[in-house]
């Protein structure tokens, strides 16, 4: 049965055994009179019109004289009308029509069907999609040439430009710890006598004048009080006690105990009780590194030298080429916490035991770091962009680190860093925002672990002791922040205030050292599965660093009596000490 879309009319050729049409055009434009004409009654086989032979003869004639000997041979007879309708086009044209009919229209529905599908899936199996995966950043480094010569500059480049570079260092990977590095040696005297702080300079109340340039102090010899020795004279002269030192203990004999079996990394999730609510375990292995070393620990020595060699040694096979590391699944906002903070355990286990594996590790972390500050001087969330007072304060800390080792830092992102201190000051620098959203705003929020960064920036920086926007800073800090477990509890803002305060020594340290020596330790926890941790309950960032952070951070305000030497202080009584 012909579809009722596709008419037998239209295709120039009716059914057999149906009358023949007697259109006067066919289609493809023939113009013949009549295609279904005496002894054509089926339709089926199309012929042309009869030629008068009178017609014939005068045509060959015509072509003789012209010389076309075949068109001049009499007409051959005819075969039949089959072959007539074979040869003829009109004829073809209604035989491809009947082809159509039975081979196409006449299909069922579902082979059709099936069949485009088949052609579909062909298309789609050969069609090619280019995924455009979004690079990773990558930093290119160069390290520092001899002294006095102008270092090269640091750069960033997309992850695909660096591929090359990176291949023979990954081969080579035992080789390249061993690669020598620009390592600025520090004064003899500063390791025979670690604990001679550097010179006072009298300080002047600035008013609301900018203050002179200052000179930054000394830092070659910060790391010096955690020697077996000089560590308990400094806990003595600097107001801890045994009831700190036991907590300490407690707490790195925690994080032993929840090392990974594995690898002997750590982890922000657990094993332990409440947990972060987001893994980082490049993180949590650094904060349980520099709580370790804190108190004296290291690869070579100290209670502990096996957990934390252990752990170096898992760490270091996951930097890469470009000084950064790779710890499984990093949350965003934290990869440039996290690079801070294992670049300050690397600085510190090099100056600790100058051993050169951890050299060429360490001027690589520092190099990513230098090249991933920001535009404004600051770092935040990912390499190049403007940073934050948030985590600019890890990597001022981890520059000095950097220099306590030896390691050179270019002044000039010491001097960015300054002048980003000046974006997000308040009140002439007494207080810090978290950043500057707006040009036209002030920076905001301003807080009190912001401000407490702040302060510890301008320290090192150069700011004296008795700077009017120091003190006033300190005060205010020491004002509105207590140890209040159970009302106010921000360990993170405590654990910079600590330092803060340790560095001015004097009447502020002993005020928030009284509270520090007698709260931390009673808040521990005593008994259990989890003696020696802090619970993260009811603390401000508590349940996203989850128990390792509160209880990293607790470790090291307890170990400020020796972790870092006083930046401006008199240690004399402290020199006694073997």
């Amino acid at each position: 049965m012909t579809p009722p879309d596709f008419p037998d009319a239209a295709l120039g050729w009716a059914p057999a055994g149906g009358p023949a049409t007697q259109s006067k055009t066919l289609v493809g434009g023939v113009p013949w009179a009549d295609a279904g004409g005496p002894g054509q009654g089926s339709g089926q086989h199309l012929s042309p019109p009869p030629v008068d032979p009178e017609f014939a003869g005068l045509a060959r004639a015509a072509a003789r004289a012209q010389g076309d000997a075949e068109a001049a041979q009499p007409a051959r007879p005819s075969r039949g009308p089959e072959t007539a309708a074979v040869l003829s086009w009109p004829t073809a044209s209604a035989a491809i029509g009947r082809w159509f009919h039975e081979q196409v229209l006449g299909t069922p529905a579902w082979s059709i069907s099936l069949g485009a599908h088949c052609l579909l899936l062909l298309a789609l199996a050969l069609f090619v999609v280019r995924e455009h995966r979004a690079e990773k950043l990558r930093l290119e480094l160069a390290f520092a040439g001899p002294p006095g010569a102008e270092a090269p500059g640091l750069t960033i480049a997309p992850a695909a430009e660096a591929t090359k570079r990176e291949e023979p260092e990954q081969e080579n990977k035992e080789q390249e710890i061993e690669k020598p590095t620009t390592v600025a040696k520090a004064p003899e005297t500063s390791m025979e006598k670690p604990l001679v702080a550097p010179p006072v300079v009298p300080a002047a109340d600035t008013g609301g004048a900018a203050p002179p340039a200052m000179r930054a102090p000394a830092v070659g010899s910060l790391l010096a009080g955690r020697d077996e020795g000089r560590r308990q004279a400094l806990v003595g002269a600097g107001g801890g006690s045994d009831a700190t030192e036991a907590a300490v203990a407690a707490a790195l004999d925690w994080l032993t105990r929840n090392a990974s079996r594995k690898d002997g990394l750590w982890s922000l999730s657990g094993p332990y009780a409440d947990g972060g609510s987001q893994e980082n375990r490049l993180a949590a292995t650094a904060m349980a590194l520099i709580a370790f070393q804190g108190a004296g620990n290291t690869s070579t020595g100290g209670k502990h030298r096996a957990v934390v060699a252990r752990a170096w040694k898992s760490l270091l096979q996951r930097q890469q080429a470009d000084g950064s590391f790779a710890m499984g699944d990093v949350p965003a906002q934290h990869a440039l916490y996290s690079h801070a903070q294992v670049t300050i355990a690397l600085c510190e286990a090099f100056a600790m035991t100058k051993d050169p594996k951890f050299a060429y590790p360490a001027a690589q972390a520092v190099a990513y770091a230098v090249a991933a500050q920001g535009p404004n001087g600051g770092w935040r969330y990912e390499p190049g962009k403007i940073g934050d007072m948030s985590v600019t304060g890890w990597y001022m800390m981890a520059l000095k680190s950097a220099e306590m080792a030896g390691l050179a830092v270019p002044p000039a992102t010491f001097a960015r860093i300054g002048e980003f201190l000046d974006t997000v000051a308040d009140d002439r620098g007494v207080r810090y925002g978290y950043m500057r959203h707006s040009p036209l705003k002030p920076a905001s929020p301003v807080t009190a672990a912001v401000t407490a960064e702040g302060l510890l920036c301008r320290q090192y920086l150069g700011w004296q002791r008795d700077d009017t926007r120091l003190v006033r800073g300190l005060e205010f800090l020491l004002a509105e922040n207590r140890l209040d477990f159970v009302n106010d509890k921000d360990v993170y803002a405590w654990y910079y205030i600590t330092q803060v305060a340790h560095h001015m020594e004097g009447e502020p340290w002993r005020r928030w050292n009284d509270a520090l020596r007698e709260v931390l330790p009673a808040e521990q926890v005593k008994t259990g599965r989890e003696r020696g941790s802090w619970d993260p309950a009811l603390d401000r960032w508590g349940h996203v660093g989850g128990r390792l952070f509160v209880t990293c951070l607790c470790a090291c305000m307890l170990e400020v009596y020796y972790r870092h030497l006083p930046l401006y202080g008199d240690l004399s009584a402290a020199a006694a000490a073997p």
